[in-house]
């Protein structure tokens, strides 16, 4: 499949500048700064590895777009016998440096784009005290170095006679340096007495020897990869070794494989069309990516010749898969796109719709994006028979249960196949999916969800929300527009600052547990501070509207907070009935019975024995002072 050879840097470049080499049209253009410039050079002067270069022949099953590596005269340039997969900076930087009859396109420190020439220091260069980095010399287009905001000149190599008198050879010579040597020798020929080594000939014979010849010597190992080898290797491969540039995915493959297939389609235009249709259409989804829609796009594709192969009277076990892993997708052509993009772009904009009624409104509280993609699959695959109430509950009790059941964090296209078949037979009548019967959702899972980056704690925050969580100020329930506008955030009820204080001692794996967190506004937030609840609750009453004496409690009970576990600061019992309360939660949005978790609870954090035998034995539980419960659940934690 491959084959690995050293050939000279000057046959090399000579197959860029020829067109044998070129681009895939995948590969994006990138400039190395000048620092890495003259780094490279200087370690072809002084014959030091630089890394292999990595070509697929042209002429087999993967057929690209070709591109002619930066500064190739188009006019010239032959059809390409090579692709050019890993070494493009390090080609691009030496064809424009050693070959390139212009200043070389870089950047600077700052990043910005300049044109620079280089040149080599030949005293320098053969001083074994200097640093070979800093012999190589570089300077602006008109060959003018300057200081002092351009008013004073440092260096002019605008004229080959001060290139010659200051001993700097420009970098287009260093392959090819008869021409410059002549006009150098010449030059020096009536100074010999100034030149530095007294004699310009054996200096030059010196510099070639030990400096020159590294170029003209050096080669370069080149793996080739040849005609015969799959998208998937090339794909594969390219990941691992392309660690330089813009690293290769699935869908820059298939933007170069497409463009082959239509001269005048870019795979690339016509999907920053459709995401910005999708993102202008929901804030849910910002984050799909090419690669997603390509994987729905397959899935459906691969369905759909399922089920021709099985009406043609093809065995089931000798049809062909729904999938959507990278070969799959890789095999798509070009009017497989064509005919469903549209539907797919219209599928994730519906999935966002859904969404959008289980009060996931926006990218930072998506529990999954990789779920976009079954969801978006399914309501192209089914359509109108996702209206019925009954199909969009059954579609989000598998929602739910891939959220709750985390199963969409890692390699998920075998559960992305599964979904899309299984979720449609499910709502068209039929059994019930496999992810529906082995998901569930554990008690210790909701101890321990406490970053707002976990699937599972988005998904708490939502189905609150949904449930008819309210504002703490309004007292009117959290829709997308006060979501957003009151800048809902998810917060501590029973503060850190007082959770954390000597008196109470509160362990932070359970005040950071979601138990103790849920959705609230700034204002709110700034209202609660580091206080008790019984202290925050009296000034959240007053900012609440007049007229409704059972605000407080209304607000409260929404969140699936106990009024009088607050007002006592009794953290505790808050933190067993809250934890039942979202567990019962859960248990509705997965359409199970998970029961309340209560005992898991008590259990799992020492306190539920040590507590009702305190309670039994020694006071009720109005008699407690504030802070024995603390108490109780550091000592057994």
């Amino acid at each position: 499949m491959f084959n690995t050879n050293p050939i000279l840097l000057s046959q090399l470049l000579g197959d860029v500048e020829a067109g044998k080499i070129q681009l895939p049209d995948f590969q994006r253009g990138w400039v190395w700064d000048n620092d890495r410039i003259r780094g490279l050079l200087a370690s072809i002067s002084r014959g030091f590895p630089i890394g292999a270069v990595m070509t697929l022949s042209a002429g087999g099953d993967i057929k690209f777009k070709p591109r002619l590596i930066e500064g190739v005269d188009g006019t010239r340039a032959q059809s390409a016998n090579y692709f050019l997969l890993d070494g493009q900076q390090r080609l691009t930087t030496l064809f424009q440096a050693l070959r390139y009859p212009e200043a070389v396109r870089t950047t600077d420190s700052k990043r910005k784009k300049t044109e620079r020439w280089y040149y080599i220091d030949m005293v320098k260069a053969l001083d074994p005290l200097v640093d070979r980095e800093d012999a190589i010399v570089s300077v602006p287009k008109n060959k003018i170095e300057t200081t002092d905001f351009g008013r004073v000149e440092k260096l002019n190599l605008s004229t080959p006679q001060q290139e010659y008198a200051q001993h700097l050879i420009p970098s287009e010579f260093l392959m090819n340096p008869m021409h410059w040597m002549l006009g150098y020798l010449d030059y020096w020929k009536t100074l010999s007495d100034s030149h530095p080594e007294g004699d310009a000939l054996s200096f030059y014979t010196r510099f070639q020897s030990e400096v020159l010849d590294h170029f003209k010597d050096y080669m370069l190992p080149v793996i080739n990869l040849g005609d015969q080898t799959p998208k998937e290797a090339v794909c594969t491969v390219f990941e691992k070794v392309n660690t330089g540039g813009i690293p290769l995915n699935v869908f820059e493959l298939a933007t170069a494989s497409f463009a082959a297939d239509a001269e005048h389609f870019s795979l690339r235009d016509d999907w920053d069309a459709r995401k910005k249709r999708m993102q202008d259409a929901s804030g849910v989804l910002q984050g799909v990516d090419g690669d997603q829609f390509l994987q729905t796009l397959t899935l459906l594709k691969t369905q759909e010749d399922r089920r021709n192969a099985l009406q043609s009277g093809v065995a089931e076990n000798q049809a062909p898969t729904v999938a959507c892993k990278r070969k799959n997708i890789l095999d798509l052509h070009l009017n497989d796109y064509l005919h469903w993009a549209d539907r797919v772009e219209q599928g994730f904009i519906d999935a966002a719709k859904f969404l959008k009624t289980e009060y996931v409104f926006g990218r930072r509280n998506l529990p999954y994006n990789t779920q976009l993609v079954p969801l978006s699959a399914l309501h192209v695959e089914l359509g109108d028979e996702l209206h019925p109430a009954d199909a969009r509950e059954k579609l989000g009790k598998w929602y739910w249960t891939g959220v709750f059941g985390e199963m969409y964090g890692g390699t998920i296209e075998t559960q992305f196949a599964l979904d899309l078949v299984e979720v449609a037979n499910f709502i068209r009548g039929g059994s019930s999916p496999r992810l529906l019967t082995e998901a569930s959702f554990l008690p210790e899972r909701l101890i321990t969800l406490k970053s707002r980056t976990s699937a599972a704690y988005k998904g708490v925050m939502a189905i609150q929300m949904k449930k008819g969580a309210r504002d703490w100020i309004s007292n009117v329930p959290l829709t997308i527009a006060n979501f957003d506008e009151e800048h809902i955030d998810i917060h501590h009820v029973f503060p850190v600052a007082w959770c954390n204080k000597p008196e109470q001692r509160i362990p932070p794996r359970l005040y950071d547990s979601i138990i103790n967190k849920t959705p609230i506004d700034a204002k709110t937030n700034r209202i609660i501070g580091g206080n008790a609840p019984s202290s925050y609750l009296p000034r959240i009453n007053r900012a609440l509207p007049d007229g409704n004496p059972d605000a407080l409690e209304q607000v409260l009970s929404s969140h699936w907070f106990d009024i009088t576990h607050l007002r006592n600061d009794d953290f505790a019992t808050s933190f067993i009935s809250r934890g039942a309360a979202l567990m019962t939660l859960i248990g509705q949005a997965m359409g199970k019975d998970l029961g309340t978790g209560e005992a898991v609870f008590r259990s799992e954090l020492g306190m539920p024995s040590l507590i009702e035998e305190y309670l039994d034995d020694e006071a009720e539980p109005d008699e407690l002072a504030e802070g024995d419960y603390a108490d109780v659940i550091v000592e057994a934690a």
